[in-house]
């Protein structure tokens, strides 16, 4: 998979000067269909690390220790999860810095 910037670079330059074999419509699908799937990766990336979240989650819960999001409030969420107190600007976030916590 490329990288944007590499992508962008070759985009201008189908664009500027088309592959003979090309037509500009299929061009662009072509182009279009790498960042679908792009995103698609990303997606998947982000569920898996919510998997991965929800899995610390439970085996916490597993141990005994008492787990529950306090609140959200102007500065983000603040999560309780048997070690004390975390703070951070989303609930995602509060887990990840619980997580790298307990080490």
């Amino acid at each position: 998979m490329r990288t944007r910037e590499e992508q962008i670079k070759v985009l201008a330059a189908d664009f500027a000067d088309p592959p003979e074999s090309y037509q500009m419509m299929e061009v662009a699908e072509l182009h279009i269909l790498e960042a679908e799937r792009r995103a698609e990766q990303r997606v998947r990336a982000e569920i898996a690390r919510d998997s991965e979240r929800l899995d610390w989650l439970e085996d916490i819960v597993d141990t005994g220790f008492r787990v529950s999001p306090i609140g959200r409030g102007i500065s983000g969420a603040s999560f309780n999860h048997g070690y004390g107190g975390i703070s951070a600007a989303t609930l995602r976030s509060a887990i990840d810095a619980a997580r790298e916590a307990q080490g």
